[in-house]
């Protein structure tokens, strides 16, 4: 059978907003959607950074209300996304992960468009690790 890859644990159905919208919408897609980030996208639908809830923490901590206001995802994001393909194995991504001391990627279509096609974090391979039972 192999060891597992990217695609067979990544979570699909992928969420984004654009990196023009503001604070508040992002705060309201991750809040409707009871997720911990969002993957922002430029007007051609590439990924161009990640927003998480702890970005939104420091800015609401960092800013005045005011700026939040009229803050931009792109103000917050983190631009520099580690992204993986889906026919990696999980062993790559969580060498990567811990490489670079991150919790998530994004899995882009293997295209080369830098469509996102899912995530993949931490707490996926934590869920693998636990089906490995003697």
């Amino acid at each position: 059978m192999g060891e597992k890859k990217v695609r067979d644990v990544m979570s699909r159905g992928i969420i984004t907003g654009r990196f023009d919208e503001t604070l508040s919408d992002i705060a309201g897609i991750m809040t409707d959607e009871d997720i911990s980030c969002l993957v922002i996208v430029d007007q051609n639908g590439g990924v161009v950074g990640i927003v998480s809830s702890l970005d939104i923490v420091r800015a609401y901590g960092e800013k005045t209300p005011a700026e939040i206001s009229e803050a931009k995802a792109e103000d917050i994001m983190t631009p520099l996304v580690y992204d993986v393909n889906p026919e990696m194995t999980l062993t790559e991504v969580s060498n990567i992960m811990v490489a670079k001391g991150i919790h998530r990627v994004v899995v882009l279509s293997e295209e080369g468009s830098r469509k996102p096609v899912g995530l993949l974090s931490a707490t996926d391979i934590v869920k693998e690790v636990r089906k490995m039972k003697k």
